[in-house]
C-alpha cells in the first residue's frame, strides 16, 4: 500500500518519523518501506495556502492509496479532555468570506461565489466519505481558518455561526485536495487546547502530539 503521510509541521510527526526510521527501511528521506506499506511523509508548512500548495504539486497524487493527515487542533467542544485523539469527518473554511458592516460574517456559500453542494460539498461542508479505513476514534466537525481564534468575541462568533468541534489551519483544504483527487483519507488530530482566550501556558502540546502519533503508528501497523 501506498500512504502519504501529511502533516503541517515536522514536529507534530516527530514520533512517528522516529517509528518509521526504526522499524521501516529507509529508501529516501521521503520514503520508507517495509515490503508490504511504502510511506511516504509529506510536510506542507502551516496554512490553508500551504497545505493547498504542496496537495496540488503532487503530481503522482492519485497513486497513492491513502493519505492519513496528522496534527494538532484547539477544540471548542469541552466534552472532548486535552491530549484527546480525534478523527475530523466533516470540514469546512470558517473565514473565508466578508465582513459586514455591523461585524458580521457572510461566507462564499452564502454569497453564492461557492456552490455549497457541487462535489465536494455538501451545504457548505466537504465531507469525508471513505468508510474503507477506520480508526476507531471519536468522530467529529472541524472548522479551518487562517487566523487562530483568540479572543472571546472572536470565538463566539464562530461558534454561534457553525456547529463545529474542533478548529484547524488546514483541515477543510486538505478535504478538498483529497475529494477532488477521489483519495481515501483519514483526518486525525490531537486536542492540545481549548479554542478560548489565547493562554498557551494551558496548552497540552506534548501530550497531544505523543498521543496522536500512538494511533497514527497503531492504523499503520493494522492496515
Amino acid at each position: 500500500m501506498k500512504i502519504l503521510l501529511v502533516s503541517a509541521t515536522v514536529f507534530e510527526l516527530m514520533p512517528t518519523l522516529e517509528y518509521l526510521e526504526k522499524h521501516f527501511e529507509t529508501k529516501s528521506f521521503s520514503e520508507f518501506t517495509n515490503g508490504i506499506h511504502s510511506i511516504h511523509p509529506f510536510v506542507t508548512g502551516v496554512g490553508s495556502p500551504l497545505m493547498a500548495f504542496g496537495m496540488g504539486k503532487l503530481h503522482d497524487a492519485p497513486t497513492y492509496d491513502l493519505v492519513i493527515h496528522g496534527g494538532l487542533s484547539g477544540a471548542y467542544n469541552h466534552q472532548f479532555n486535552l491530549g484527546d485523539v480525534v478523527e475530523v469527518v466533516k470540514e469546512r473554511w470558517a473565514d473565508l468570506g466578508v465582513e459586514e458592516q455591523d461585524g458580521g460574517f457572510t461566507d462564499l456559500v452564502e454569497m453564492e461565489l461557492m456552490d455549497g453542494n457541487r462535489i465536494p460539498f455538501s451545504e457548505g461542508w466537504i465531507l469525508n466519505k471513505q468508510t474503507k479505513y477506520t480508526t476507531g476514534l471519536k468522530q467529529c466537525t472541524g472548522l479551518t481558518v487562517n487566523k487562530v481564534s483568540g479572543t472571546q468575541k472572536t470565538i463566539d462568533a464562530i461558534k454561534n455561526k457553525y456547529a463545529a468541534d474542533v478548529e484547524s489551519m488546514e483541515g477543510a483544504t486538505l478535504f478538498y485536495a483529497c475529494r477532488m483527487w477521489d483519495i481515501p483519507f483519514i483526518s486525525i488530530r490531537g486536542i492540545s487546547n481549548y479554542v478560548q482566550p489565547r493562554d498557551k501556558s494551558s496548552w497540552k502540546i506534548p501530550e497531544a502530539i505523543e498521543k496522536m502519533n500512538e494511533q497514527i503508528i497503531g492504523m499503520i501497523g493494522k492496515l
